[in-house]
């Protein structure tokens, strides 16, 4: 019954790494956008279009 430990804290460790990824990717994508106003808005296309 020992493995049951290390199955759940390997799963657990997996999990910590693909969120850490996931922040670090989106802080990058952030930090490197040209546009600051948007960057990250879901509705930055069509803000443009009505913008224009």
């Amino acid at each position: 019954m020992e493995w049951h430990g290390s199955i759940q804290i390997t799963i657990v460790i997996i999990v910590i790494a693909c969120a850490a990824a996931y922040a670090g990717w989106r802080i990058y994508k952030t930090l490197a956008a040209k546009d600051k106003t948007c960057a990250g808005c879901p509705l930055k296309d069509t803000c443009k279009k009505t913008k224009k």
